[in-house]
């Protein structure tokens, strides 16, 4: 019995799912494309039906199989891709057990009906509706967004929910109330007798006396709530110190609530965003609601937490542009620039919306009503730094200049663009009143300092180690032998030059009669481990691209595989050679004659070898 991924690729050729996305064209017994990844002129984008795999040979060297396609063109993790191809199929696929899925729909429909409850509270308090009319939210604004009060009372929600049928167990995992006497760990034998003598009394609501916003996940179910606290004229009874609770509290995280997964809005205004390609980010639901309300409807607020990398996966798939609307406060700016330099290092263009010090969008739109003079607001990032960096000192002093020039040249030194970088510094030396001469030294001394920490880092961290010229340079021969396993021959004086991550690629074509060997179902047959056939079928799809590029410039196949032969002994030797120099630098070092003339003696083998 097929496994339900190998049933959706058997259902599913991978040159109509990639067609859908990409123009194809056939090549021979395979397609070519333009790469959807980067920019190009010359297809470099290969997808073969025979193999049901994809390869990009140019700039981003990407490739996989339909599920890897989906994962990078609707930028979605492998969960999400195979739900995608899975509807395509027509294949059923449960990646969570029954009981849980059951679980969280129990918790979405606690959700809901504690929604009603607040909804229904809210329009019985004059004095909350009347504040939130004052903050500038309309009616239909509170009722769109399904707004709530929670009373000052320490069960009604508790009691409500209980009265609806829910269980106490279910309700607790919402985290819309909380049990004065949660057990350090509840085990299988004690669960059923802990909530069996849960009394009402031993529990309360988390939300009391507070105005409420339901937050929805992007599919619209309500997976949690932010209160906000509010006190009318008298005091309150269940909260003493406000400031010790906090003026605002969310659902904790639970099996449906994740505040570094969810962005407040985005149900409502992801069409909008994929539709104008870019997202404005906003703080808290206030600043969400009013700018919503205003019309700006491209969108979405954080709740509670900094922007994350989970946010700005799930931000990607709508668009490439973000706009941060952050207070410009010291703490808000400080907080702009850990988020620019998330978002820039994963590929989106950021600009930033700056209001004046201490106000928000909500404010803003009190006084406001047109919001497309907000838009005179929004700079590009190099000038959110460059007027973050006239307030860091007095341009007049020493010491200012050289906190004004330190900063901002660290943000100058990222601008790959010359011309651009050159605007900038230009800009900073009129400010300052300084040479370019004066600041491209300092630039220099910045960016020597950056590499030397760099190299620090690399020390200490895992990073993928890119391939050498030797690799490359082997890669492209074998993708020659695979293609036609009888030019194998041509190898043999030379195999002492492959890396040794190929050889395990030699052994098996040494084996190989003819290219049928090495269709993937014969590799199974044969016992052959899955990553080697998927290297062997990325290689035969080279192959047929090295074949197009040759055939377009009119260049013999074999003459190519014989350059390349004598290029790969060429790049091994040069290897040895630079790992011998470092050799006899520590011969020297360490003053061992004896070493020290052996290896000369290897240096000088190869240095006529290579003259040859």
């Amino acid at each position: 019995m097929l496994s339900p991924l190998e049933e959706i690729k058997n259902r599913l050729d991978i040159v109509d799912v990639i067609g859908q996305y990409v123009k194809l064209t056939k090549a021979g017994a395979n397609y070519k494309a333009l790469c959807p990844f980067h920019k190009e002129k010359t297809p470099s984008f290969f997808v073969s039906p025979s193999r049901q795999i994809w390869h990009c040979f140019g700039a981003c060297n990407e490739g996989g199989d339909i599920f890897k396609f989906i994962m990078k063109i609707e930028n979605v993790d492998f969960k999400e891709a195979v739900k995608i191809l899975a509807e395509k199929a027509g294949v059923k696929v449960v990646f969570e057990k029954p009981e849980v899925q059951a679980l969280k729909q129990r918790l979405f429909k606690i959700n809901q009906e504690a929604t009603l409850f607040f909804q229904k509270n809210l329009k019985n308090n004059l004095e909350a509706l009347g504040y939130l009319k004052k903050r500038g939210l309309k009616k239909e604004t509170i009722e769109f967004f399904q707004l709530g009060f929670a009373p000052d009372k320490w069960r009604d929600l508790l009691r409500y929910l209980i009265s609806k049928g829910f269980k106490i167990e279910d309700i607790l995992k919402t985290g819309l109330v909380i049990s004065k006497k949660e057990p350090q760990e509840i085990n299988a034998k004690n669960k059923v007798n802990y909530f069996k003598n849960l009394k009402i009394e031993d529990l309360y609501d988390r939300f009391r006396s507070r105005i409420i916003f339901p937050i929805k996940d992007k599919s619209g179910n309500i997976v949690g709530f932010t209160g906000r606290i509010f006190q009318g004229k008298y005091p309150l009874k269940t909260i003493k110190d406000i400031e010790q609770v906090g003026k605002y509290v969310n659902s904790p995280q639970s099996i449906i609530f994740d505040k570094s997964r969810i962005l407040y809005g985005l149900f409502y205004t992801k069409e909008e965003i994929f539709q104008k390609g870019e997202a404005i980010i906003v703080e808290g639901q206030m600043d969400f609601l009013m700018s919503y309300q205003a019309g700006i409807k491209n969108l979405v607020a954080t709740s509670g937490t900094s922007l994350t990398l989970y946010h700005l996966t799930l931000l990607k798939k709508y668009c490439p542009t973000l706009v941060l609307a952050f207070d410009m406060d010291e703490a808000g700016q400080r907080a702009a620039e850990k988020t620019i330099e998330l978002a820039l290092n994963n590929e989106f263009k950021v600009k930033v919306l700056a209001l004046e010090k201490g106000k928000d969008l909500a404010d803003y739109f009190l006084e406001e009503k047109d919001p497309s003079n907000l838009l005179k607001n929004i700079l590009e990032v190099m000038e959110f730094y460059f007027e973050r960096a006239k307030k860091l000192g007095d341009r007049n002093t020493l010491e200012g200049k050289k906190r004004i020039a330190n900063y901002f040249l660290g943000q100058v030194k990222k601008i790959p663009n010359v011309i651009e970088r050159a605007f900038w510094l230009e800009k900073l030396a009129n400010y300052l009143n300084l040479s370019l001469e004066v600041l491209n030294d300092e630039m220099k001394r910045i960016e020597l300092q950056s590499s030397s920490l760099r190299q620090d880092r690399d020390l200490v961290s895992v990073n993928f180690i890119p391939q050498t010229r030797l690799e490359k340079i082997a890669e492209r021969i074998l993708s020659f032998i695979i293609d036609k396993p009888e030019r194998k021959e041509m190898l043999t004086d030379y195999l002492i030059y492959f890396p040794q991550r190929f050889k395990p690629i030699l052994e098996i074509l040494e084996k190989v009669k003819k290219a049928e060997d090495l269709l993937p179902q014969n590799l199974y047959q044969a016992n052959i481990n899955e990553e080697l056939i998927q290297q062997i079928n990325q290689l035969c799809l080279r192959a047929e691209y090295e074949k197009e590029i040759l055939s377009s410039f009119q260049i013999d196949v074999l003459k190519e595989i014989n350059n390349n032969l004598k290029e790969l002994k060429k790049e091994f030797l040069r290897e040895k050679l630079s790992s011998l120099e470092k050799e006899i630098q520590e011969a020297e070092k360490n003053k061992d004659e004896e070493k020290l003339k052996k290896l000369l003696k290897d240096f000088n083998k190869i240095i006529k070898e290579l003259s040859l």
